[in-house]
């Protein structure tokens, strides 16, 4: 997971985004982004460790999908057009960690899911983005 985390906080700074990670919050504080700033807090205390990536993914996936806000965006499991997207953009930047290097016949959604604690309402968006990283 380390070099996973690793990935992302280069992807993060290759694209200009600032991270400030603390392992002081609350464990149940979600990660957090400010889009006009472009900076990402990073809760490294979460309670669900498995959760870390996803949640630096879908903070990430806010700012290269170029949404904007006034306010901060806080790592939600809700279902509205912004979340959605930042998290299919957080299945995509964790999906080749998953599959590179995996038979096909070896893929599991569940598996690739529970990795990563991935709230189980976004299923439906998880198979459509295995199915498309296959088809490439």
């Amino acid at each position: 997971m380390d070099n996973i985390l690793t990935n992302l906080m280069n992807l993060a700074m290759d694209n200009g985004i600032a991270v400030q990670a603390s392992g002081d919050l609350s464990p149940d504080t979600p990660c957090a982004v400010n889009t006009k700033t472009k900076t990402i807090l990073l809760n490294t205390n979460l309670r669900n460790k498995k959760q870390l990536a996803f949640q630096f993914a879908h903070e990430i996936g806010h700012i290269l999908n170029g949404d904007h806000s006034n306010e901060m965006f806080y790592y939600t499991p809700t279902r509205n057009a912004i979340e959605t997207r930042a998290n299919q953009s957080a299945i995509k930047l964790l999906l080749p960690y998953y599959i590179d290097d995996k038979d096909t016949d070896r893929i599991n959604l569940n598996e690739f899911m529970s990795i990563f604690a991935i709230p189980t309402h976004l299923e439906d968006i998880v198979k459509s983005e295995i199915i498309n990283y296959l088809d490439k």
